[in-house]
C-alpha cells in the first residue's frame, strides 16, 4: 500500500498536473499569438502613414509608412535565401530624409552572384515600406564579417551603428525606382503552432493517466497475492 501512494503522491500526479498545465500554458499562448498575428494583419493593410517621430516597437512595429528622400550608396548585405531563386542578401541601405535625418531601408533580395554589380541611385525617391524591429540574433549567431561586408542576420544596432542612422528600420514593399531588387511580400509568416502543441501535451496527460492507472492496478495485483 504504501508503495502505491508514494507513486501517486510523488510520480502519478505531479506528472499529470505538469503535463496538464503545460498544454493550459499552449492554449494561453494560441490566444497571445493568434492576437498579435490579427493586430499585424490590421498594421500592414492600414493605409501608411508618414513616419512617426520617435518611432517605437510597442506601437509601430509592422506599421506601414511612406519615407521621402534618397539613399546613400552605402549598403550591408544580409545572408538569406529565397525560394525563387535560392542564396541571397538582403540589402540594407541609409535613406535621407527630407529633415536631414537618416533611418535604415531593407530595400529587398538581390542574387548571390549580383552582390558586387549593385548600383544605387541617389536620386530622390518615395519607399514604402513597413517598420520592423528584427529579432533575428542570439547566443549563437556569428558575427558580421565587415571585411567581405556580410552579416548573418539584422541586428538593428549593429546595422545603425555600422552605417551612422538612426535605429529605426523599414522594410520596402515598393520602390519604383529600383528593378534589380524583389521587394518583400507584405505579409508575415509567423509560426504558429500552439494548437498542435496544446494538443500534444493534453495527449501526453491523458497518456500518462492511463499509464499511472494500469501501474497501481499492477502494484494492487501484487499485493493481493
Amino acid at each position: 500500500m504504501k508503495k502505491k501512494w508514494l507513486f501517486i503522491v510523488f510520480i502519478a500526479l505531479p506528472g499529470f498536473i505538469a503535463l496538464i498545465s503545460l498544454g493550459v500554458w499552449q492554449t494561453k499562448r494560441l490566444a497571445w499569438k493568434e492576437a498579435l498575428l490579427a493586430n499585424i494583419a490590421q498594421n500592414l493593410s492600414a493605409k501608411p502613414i508618414q513616419l512617426p517621430k520617435g518611432p517605437n516597437k510597442k506601437q509601430h512595429n509592422y506599421r506601414v509608412v511612406e519615407i521621402e528622400g534618397s539613399f546613400d550608396r552605402d549598403a550591408l548585405f544580409v545572408l538569406t535565401s529565397t525560394k525563387e531563386f535560392g542564396p541571397g542578401f538582403r540589402v540594407v541601405s541609409p535613406f535621407n530624409l527630407q529633415d536631414g535625418s537618416k533611418v535604415l531601408v531593407d530595400r529587398g533580395v538581390i542574387r548571390e552572384d549580383e552582390k558586387n554589380e549593385l548600383n544605387t541611385s541617389i536620386q530622390n525617391r518615395l519607399v514604402t515600406g513597413y517598420l520592423f524591429w528584427p529579432n533575428e540574433t542570439d547566443y549563437f549567431t556569428p558575427e558580421p564579417n565587415f571585411k567581405r561586408n556580410i552579416w548573418f542576420a539584422r541586428d538593428l544596432t549593429k546595422m545603425s551603428d555600422f552605417l551612422s542612422t538612426h535605429a529605426v528600420l523599414v522594410v520596402a514593399t515598393e520602390d519604383k525606382l529600383e528593378t534589380q531588387l524583389k521587394m518583400q511580400n507584405p505579409s508575415i509568416n509567423i509560426p504558429n503552432n500552439h494548437l498542435q502543441y496544446a494538443f500534444t501535451w493534453f495527449m501526453m496527460s491523458i497518456l500518462w493517466f492511463g499509464m499511472s492507472v494500469y501501474f497501481v492496478y499492477k502494484i494492487d495485483k501484487k499485493e493481493e497475492n
